[in-house]
């Protein structure tokens, strides 16, 4: 709907995040044709489509864009997903080692499910998983990034095709007996090195991670993860908890983002979100883009 269409889209995910079907230029094109005032590409736990990107940007110079990633990692508090915008496009020998590590714990994500299921008696192998991944993610990237872990949806109907569960209430049941999951990335290692490299960190929809309208437990995250910022517009954050995340940001003297979360241009699928479709003000990129130009 035209209505929702935002300015800009500082939360996207391309083909090269292992839960998305989008190509790098899709979006350039989406951010000629809508107009858009800047737009960022955020993969999972990875730049890696930052190739294509430098690319696109010679192809459409006059498109703005925000180098980005979206970075989740472990905390005593929990697991969060961190925004983190204006990253450099030629990695820091620091940046370079922290997606390194990515790479490596989404690889080691991805034998973890195989380790498990074989250990519970279920044939998914290494190279059933790597089968599964084909089906739909492009071989230069299964190349660049490895076996790594499949995406939910895939992976729910490749061990409900096999037998191995009925429905996503028994792989929920199934995945209650798995042991030995990695944990992400902590961050204490990632943060300050996104940092030192001149990123804004956002922490993403927080309406789960900040219990609704918990102050205390938003006061606690802030105090932990350090973040510059809220997205307060995503298509996961209510309208009403939007303007208080808002609100919150004002006081403390905090961004606020929005950015809609696609994975893929035209789907029907459930949890896919549209391009440039959130709640977020054209004020608050004014804001990020001033603070990018210190």
């Amino acid at each position: 709907m035209a209505e929702n269409i935002a300015q800009y889209d500082l939360h996207l995910h391309t083909h090269w995040s292992y839960d998305a079907m989008a190509l790098v230029e899709d979006y350039f094109k989406l951010a000629r044709e809508k107009k858009l005032r800047a737009f960022s590409i955020t993969d999972h736990h990875t730049m890696d489509a930052y190739g294509d990107v430098a690319e696109c940007i010679r192809k459409y110079p006059d498109v703005p864009f925000i180098p980005g990633a979206e970075l989740t990692v472990h905390s005593p508090a929990g697991t969060f997903d961190m925004v983190c915008l204006g990253m450099p496009m030629e990695e820091t020998p620091e940046l370079a080692e922290v997606f390194e590590t990515y790479r490596q714990w989404q690889r080691d994500y991805g034998a973890s499910i195989s380790n498990n299921l074989v250990r519970l008696g279920f044939d998914f192998d290494h190279q059933e998983r790597l089968d599964v991944l084909k089906s739909y993610r492009p071989k230069h990237i299964i190349e660049k990034q490895g076996n790594t872990h499949v995406r939910a949806g895939t992976l729910l109907q490749a061990v409900i095709d096999r037998g191995f569960v009925k429905d996503a209430e028994g792989w929920k049941q199934l995945r209650a007996k798995f042991v030995d999951t990695p944990h992400y990335p902590e961050y204490d290692y990632v943060l300050p090195r996104v940092r030192r490299a001149g990123g804004l960190i956002f922490i993403a929809h927080p309406y789960g991670y900040f219990r609704r309208f918990d102050t205390a437990r938003i006061d606690e995250l802030r105090e932990l993860l350090g973040f510059d910022g809220i997205e307060c517009g995503h298509p996961d954050v209510p309208r009403e908890a939007a303007d208080f995340y808002r609100e919150y940001c004002v006081k403390h003297r905090l961004l606020s983002t929005g950015g809609s979360d696609c994975h893929q241009i035209s789907t029907t699928e459930p949890g896919h979100f549209a391009f440039a479709c959130h709640s977020g003000k054209p004020e608050w990129l004014d804001e990020i883009l001033e603070r990018l130009s210190k």
